[in-house]
């Protein structure tokens, strides 16, 4: 089951992984083989997470992913690293672009998008 996706304003709706909120730029990572891309103080936005991405946590200012709930492997290891996370957002790898500037809302599981467009 997914949340609602969009606002009016052209912001994304999930599901809150884990609180807090932290504004950034985008960083897309579709697989591993695009781990290295990421940068510090980036937001992560992944189809999913597993184990195997757990390192990116550490450099990651927050997390979004297409699926997963509270208890998927990315909300619960968000909230071990202390970062926001919003879950269950279908089809953000494709509506965010790398560089995109946003704000994470993870304690509303919102993700704002600065201009309000998509």
């Amino acid at each position: 089951m997914y949340a609602q996706t969009e606002t009016a304003q052209g912001d994304l709706r999930g599901i809150s992984g884990s609180p807090g909120v932290v504004s950034g730029p985008v960083r897309v990572i579709l697989g591993p083989d695009e781990f290295g891309k990421l940068q510090r103080g980036e937001i992560l936005v992944a189809p999913l997470t597993n184990p195997s991405w757990t390192p990116l946590f550490a450099i990651a200012s927050a997390v979004i992913t297409e699926v997963g709930g509270i208890l998927s492997h990315g909300a619960i290891v968000a909230r071990e690293y202390g970062i926001p996370a919003v879950m269950s957002v279908p089809g953000a790898t494709q509506n965010l672009s790398d560089g995109q500037m946003i704000t994470v809302d993870g304690n509303r599981g919102m993700v704002l998008v600065e201009g309000g467009e998509t």
